[in-house]
């Protein structure tokens, strides 16, 4: 045997070609009888048949091995869609079969053993398998026809039970109905006649409880507008005391505060006229007790220098300057804190002295205190003690520049 006939023998596609064959001649291929399955199943038959009769006439050393190979893609692709029709039975997977083969029967029908397969009776062969296929679908129409006939007749029989039993059920149930209805309409009746003379002495005992509890609710509303206006007048008493309590209050909480203002002024004016008296005191200071100290070490032949004297002059300004400053600053203070003073004298006895005037007379002094109070200066002492202390400083100035000149 040849290379070409071991080649044609052992090629995939007489395996994948001979799988079609057993699984179209199964018996278990068909389990349902889907419409067209019958006539899709037969073709198939009637076309493996007809390439069955080709392949039989093929010369493996005239045939060429690309065919073959595009031969075993579609054979595949059958045997596929074949596989998975038996699982599902879905027709759609044998159209699809008898697609890939028609592209098989294309493929062999280019080879040159075409003719012989005419010759051979190929055609005959895929005539028969048809009219079998054909025959094995009828025949098992026929059967499951058979069968559902049996089991619409049982189940007929079934059914003609069942409507006779339920029509003895039916007359049953009518004549409970009828019962029924005629106990409803007796029962609704007593209710009617029922409800009509519960709903009368309801009325009757719903309009004695409403006059009774009208005349309740007007003496109480009266009661309560009586409490009413008695309790509005003494809120409205309350509301006058409180008001006058408020300012009061509020007159004695600004005294007290003019009063802590007034202290913290105090407290720096003190501060600042010791600063400055200190700082005096150290000016003075620096132009005598120099001299004290040399009159005392020499006292038979001590005789006073102006001109050393005078030169210390500048270094006491030093201290005078600032005492001077500090001098007004503190003056500012004691300024601020006699308004302050006066401001809570006014505050704290203000009010009992308007408890004995009229209201208008009263707000008009109220008025004119509060502009007094928040309008007021205060600072004209201060002014004048600034230029008191500018003019004690240009004297200073002018004497050390004479001092100078001669």
């Amino acid at each position: 045997m040849s290379r070409w006939n071991d080649a044609f023998e052992s090629h995939a596609f007489k395996t994948s070609w001979n799988s079609i064959n057993e699984l179209l001649a199964s018996e278990g291929f068909i389990t349902g009888e889907a419409e067209g399955v019958g006539i899709e199943v037969a073709r198939l038959k009637k076309v493996v048949a007809y390439i069955d009769g080709v392949i039989e006439q093929i010369d493996p050393e005239l045939m060429p091995f690309n065919i073959l190979d595009g031969m075993n893609q579609h054979s595949t692709q059958c045997l596929q869609q074949l596989n998975a029709f038996q699982g599902n039975q879905n027709v759609g997977h044998l159209q699809n079969a008898n697609t890939n083969i028609d592209a098989v029967l294309s493929l062999i029908g280019t080879t040159p053993f075409i003719l012989s397969g005419y010759q051979k009776g190929s055609l005959s062969k895929a005539a028969n398998a048809y009219s079998e296929a054909i025959d094995e679908h009828l025949a098992r129409l026929s059967k499951n026809i058979d069968t559902e006939v049996e089991s619409v007749r049982s189940e007929l029989v079934d059914i003609n039970g069942s409507i006779s039993t339920n029509k003895t059920a039916l007359t049953a149930l009518d004549n409970e109905l009828k019962v029924v209805s005629q106990t409803v309409e007796k029962q609704t009746s007593e209710f009617n006649t029922q409800f009509q003379a519960s709903e009368t002495k309801r009325t009757a005992n719903f309009d004695k409880v409403i006059e009774t509890q009208q005349t309740k609710v007007d003496s109480t509303f009266k009661d309560i507008a009586i409490k009413s206006g008695i309790t509005i007048e003494v809120l409205d008493k309350y509301l006058e005391d409180a008001k006058n309590i408020f300012g009061v209050v509020v007159n004695s909480l600004q005294a007290g505060a003019y009063s802590s203002y007034a202290n913290e002024e105090k407290q720096m004016a003190n501060r600042l006229r010791w600063s400055a008296i200190a700082l005096m005191v150290l000016g003075v200071s620096v132009l005598v007790v120099p001299e004290i100290i040399k009159m005392v070490n020499s006292m038979e032949t001590y005789a006073l220098d102006w001109k050393i004297t005078l030169g210390r002059i500048p270094f006491s300004l030093i201290l005078f300057v600032p005492a001077f400053y500090l001098a007004r600053e503190s003056s500012k203070h004691r300024n601020t804190e006699v308004i302050n003073r006066r401001r809570e004298l006014i505050l704290a006895t203000i009010d009992p002295y308007l408890a004995l005037l009229d209201e208008e007379q009263a707000k008009t002094i109220k008025e004119d205190i509060a502009k007094g109070i928040f309008s007021e200066g205060g600072q004209g002492s201060s002014d004048g003690r600034i230029a008191e202390s500018s003019n004690v400083v240009a004297q200073i100035a002018n004497l050390v520049k004479q001092v100078k000149g001669k």
